[in-house]
């Protein structure tokens, strides 16, 4: 666990001046820092998609209101004003505890902050400092929970690994697109079974993939992609649409942004029907792949998520994308198309006595998780993960802080 020492470090120089003239500016929208990547400009910084301004903004407007997260998006510079960092944080109240961490919500595959090039210049000990300043910056908090957070985007280092972060169970999975057309199709996984039900879907309906290229023609496959993978959280029992704010951030997001970039749908059908569909991210030449939803009944033979992968690769390919994000998860059939494991972390830092005794009581869930009983008791997780939060936490007595 880590533990910072504020005097570790008085004078950390790393080519930006003294740490401790660095400014430090928090606000409470992505507006207030002109610097801000949006996903229509040209990249000024290294961020994946879910960080740009405008997602951010759906994302207040939604997710964050309905479970009434208080924004602090977090602004470093030099003394000359050149920006170094730009980190969307956010404080959230879990069990009585004011947790801090990235604007998620079950929405974002990788956190982190937005790097500009001199924050490659950060070191250990400067974060450290840097970090302190950070936190007095802002609010108060408990704990500071800073997860799914890779190592490095698009080759700099990501300097809040310093934090303490450890590895977490769980990674990143995307597949290169570089060669030619023939050099795709023969990475792309074929099977014996799969090839056979194709040739009975297509024997007497053709079976093809759109792209929606029109905002009226993304509406009607988000309509069908939700009432089909509402089915799926349903007969899986996990939390689906009804998780604070998501349903409205699809909605929304489809509705305020541009499509077919940043906003991607998609739907395969077999004649007039849709047996498979896509919504998904566009930002700069990386697709993400993040929710897929898929007819029941007798499509399900056909392995109609298959079709839907093998089509949106080619599509991606054709289109000149450079990477096809699968996102976060180690479901088996990543493997068999990506050649890319993006390792995900996570730094948790408590600050205060009920910060630690939420952390301790967390340990507790993470050896439950691991359990074979667990893995039995699965599909009624969240059925004890909503016990566990309507649960009170701790009394303290006296200070809390360190």
């Amino acid at each position: 666990m880590l533990r910072l020492d504020p005097e570790a470090v008085n004078t950390a120089s790393t080519g930006l001046g003294p740490i401790d003239d660095l400014q430090v500016r928090v606000a409470d929208a992505p507006s207030a820092f002109p610097d801000w990547p949006r996903t229509g400009e040209p990249r000024q910084a290294r961020c994946h998609v879910f960080q740009c301004a405008d997602v951010l903004e759906v994302w207040l407007d939604t997710i964050g209101r309905a479970r009434r997260i208080r924004p602090l998006f977090v602004g470093v510079s030099t003394a000359a004003g050149a920006t170094v960092m730009l980190l969307p944080l956010g404080i959230e109240r879990v069990r009585g505890i004011r947790v801090l961490g990235f604007l998620d919500g079950t929405v974002v595959d990788y956190s982190q902050p937005v790097l500009f090039p001199s924050a490659a210049q950060i070191d250990g000990a400067a974060m450290t400092r840097l970090w302190q300043r950070i936190r007095s910056a802002l609010p108060g908090f408990d704990v500071a929970l800073l997860d799914k957070m890779p190592v490095e985007i698009g080759g700099q280092a990501n300097p809040l690994m310093h934090l303490g972060a450890e590895a977490m169970p769980v990674s990143g999975h995307v597949m290169s697109l570089s060669g030619s057309r023939e050099e795709l199709e023969a990475r792309i996984p074929v099977s014996k079974r799969h090839q056979r039900y194709m040739r009975q879907l297509t024997k007497d309906q053709s079976v093809a993939l759109e792209v929606a290229e029109t905002a009226e023609r993304a509406r009607v496959f988000l309509d069908d992609m939700i009432e089909n993978k509402t089915r799926k959280f349903h007969e899986t029992r996990v939390p689906g649409f009804e998780v604070p704010g998501k349903r409205a951030f699809y909605d929304e997001a489809t509705r305020r942004l541009p499509n077919l970039a940043p906003i991607h749908l998609s739907a395969v059908r077999a004649g007039e029907t849709v047996v498979a569909s896509h919504w998904g991210l566009i930002f700069g030449d990386r697709f993400y792949f993040l929710m897929t939803a898929y007819a029941g009944g007798e499509w399900r033979k056909y392995s109609p998520g298959r079709i839907l992968n093998d089509e949106l690769i080619r599509w991606c390919h054709a289109n000149g994308y450079r990477w096809f994000d699968f996102g976060i998860g180690d479901e088996v059939y990543k493997d068999e198309y990506c050649d890319i494991v993006v390792p995900l972390h996570v730094a948790v830092i408590p600050v205060t006595l009920r910060g630690r005794l939420y952390v301790r009581s967390g340990a507790v869930l993470e050896r439950l998780r691991a359990s074979q009983l667990w893995q039995r008791l699965r599909p009624y997780k969240w059925v004890i993960l909503r016990t566990l939060r309507r649960s009170p936490a701790p009394t303290v007595k006296g200070g809390e802080s360190e």
